[in-house]
């Protein structure tokens, strides 16, 4: 058994798996199929484990533009792992500054 059935079985070694943005081949093969919840997982899959699947759907959403007007346009049609950071730090700023844990 391999890791064919991990979240994160298609890193091989992290060598071509992602592009210098940070996304993953799983995470463009969702994307290419219009799978925006498989998307959205593979998304969480890759960034920090305090990153929520529901975090990285509108990180997801955003870039693809289905977000409405008001929504800002990131530029880019796949989102990345800093996109689902700011929306996580935007949708939930009390929790912003404690990744890593804390001591207390």
């Amino acid at each position: 058994m391999s890791d064919e059935t991990s979240p994160k079985g298609d890193r091989e070694g992290d060598q071509g798996s992602k592009g210098g943005d940070g996304i993953s081949l799983r995470q463009r093969l969702h994307a290419a199929t219009g799978d925006r919840d498989a998307e959205a997982q593979a998304l969480a899959d890759e960034t920090d484990d305090d990153i929520s699947v529901s975090d990285a759907k509108v990180a997801v959403q955003l870039a693809r533009g289905e977000r409405g007007r008001e929504a800002p346009d990131l530029g880019h049609d796949i989102a990345t792992p800093t996109d689902a950071e700011a929306v996580k730090e935007s949708r939930h700023p009390e929790d912003a500054g404690r990744s890593g844990g804390s001591s207390s």
